[in-house]
């Protein structure tokens, strides 16, 4: 059994049954809500108040009743997948309360995978590694297939921000990629997929650094240059704000014609990408 998170929350089945039964249950964003909720706590109870204050901003009066449905639609799901296991276990408190846990495999998680690999891939990087690195980046990224839980998904705002730390994480593993190319000498190869990175976000000043770096380091000073003007334009006009201290150092580094400052910027003596 494989779940999802780095996209629409969901399960992944061979068979072509499973998965439309599974489909069926899951069409209900509180379902998905629900799983996600316990995707991000797996193998460890989670309170009936905790999950619904990860469902609804204002839970209803009879939020009990409408887990119970939802963990009923769950329990469906995962049965369709794979009966032979019990996944998902209750636990009955006092006063009405109570608890879900939903158990998970190692590496049966995408985000799990996803952490795992970017893990490995910093430990390559520290070491010199390059290529291999970029391999497991890769392979980071191609595990995502929308941002975190998917465009539809039913949750509280609580929810949402632990699954945009996600999405996060997957600007900094895509900046960190690119990175490691820039290093590799890949410099003309990465200014399209940049520019494609900040056209949807477009305040990554990191990202602006590494397009500034590319151009410079492609022997189109001018360009740079004309680069460092225009995201300093953008975040004036659009943010009311100067660019930051990597920006700036980037670009007196290059008016200086400084190229080892100018590589200092793009590759610190410590990681941005912490990940344990």
């Amino acid at each position: 059994m494989i779940f999802t998170i780095l996209g629409p929350v969901g399960l992944l089945a061979q068979r072509d049954a499973a998965r439309k039964a599974a489909d069926k249950q899951l069409s209900e964003h509180r379902v998905r809500g629900l799983l996600a909720a316990l995707l991000l706590r797996p193998n460890r109870f989670v309170a009936h108040t905790t999950l619904a204050e990860l469902l609804w901003d204002d839970p209803p009066a009879g939020y009990r009743s409408n887990l119970r449905t939802y963990a009923s639609g769950l329990r469906r799901c995962l049965n369709a997948v794979d009966p032979s296991k019990v996944r998902l276990e209750s636990l009955r408190g006092s006063g009405g309360g109570g608890a879900y846990l939903l158990r998970v495999e190692k590496m049966e998680l995408d985000a799990d995978v996803f952490l795992r690999l970017i893990a490995r891939a910093q430990t390559l990087r520290r070491n010199d590694d390059y290529e291999p690195a970029i391999q497991l980046l890769k392979l980071a990224l191609e595990l995502w297939h929308g941002p975190a839980g998917g465009c539809d998904i039913a949750g509280s705002s609580r929810l949402l921000a632990q699954l945009d730390a996600f999405n996060d994480l997957r600007l900094i593993t895509q900046e960190d990629l690119n990175a490691v190319r820039l290093q590799r000498g890949e410099h003309r190869l990465v200014i399209p997929e940049l520019r494609a990175l900040l056209a949807d976000h477009p305040y990554r000043e990191g990202a602006w650094a590494q397009l500034i770096y590319a151009y410079h380091c492609s022997g189109d000073v001018e360009k740079a240059l004309r680069t460092y003007r225009e995201i300093r334009d953008i975040l004036d006009r659009e943010l009311g704000v100067e660019p930051g201290d990597e920006l700036n150092r980037l670009h007196r580094a290059l008016l200086d014609r400084d190229d080892a400052r100018a590589r200092s910027v793009i590759w610190p003596e410590s990681d941005r990408l912490a990940v344990r």
